[in-house]
């Protein structure tokens, strides 16, 4: 899964894991299963995390696509509410918002900025630069 936020969650991560096995092994007397990784640490994590990872992911999906969606990016950024949920989101490590009224008009605001995004948009050029990929062989 991927966040963006590697360093935090790689530790959580680590720590949740070795916290559980810790438990499964039960002083030393049985070694963990896959299976009992999946049931305990895993869902766990997940349960905890898991809408964290979702909203990255359409986050990512739907504002780092192309160019349209960048700029829609960049104008929804001047939202205090944004502002807010993502600084709340990054400080807590869970998403934040909560405000269904803003989350609403968050929305209508999206769509509206993606529509304008794409269309003033230019295109995303072509990448290529063979100069520098020959330096690499």
């Amino acid at each position: 899964k991927c966040s963006g936020e590697g360093i935090y969650f790689a530790a959580k991560s680590g720590r949740m894991a070795a916290e559980e096995i810790v438990e499964i092994m039960k002083s030393g007397s049985k070694l963990p299963t896959q299976q009992d990784i999946e049931k305990t640490y895993i869902k766990k994590y997940d349960d905890a995390y898991g809408p964290t990872y979702f909203v990255l992911d359409a986050l990512q999906k739907v504002f780092y696509s192309n160019n349209g969606a960048r700029e829609a990016f960049v104008e929804l950024c001047n939202s205090k509410y944004v502002q807010q949920v993502t600084f709340d989101s990054y400080l807590y490590k869970r998403v934040q918002g909560n405000n269904p009224l803003d989350d609403l008009k968050l929305l209508g605001e999206t769509i509206g900025c993606l529509i304008k995004g794409y269309a003033n948009a230019k295109p995303d050029a072509e990448f290529s630069n063979p100069v520098e990929s020959k330096k690499r062989l």
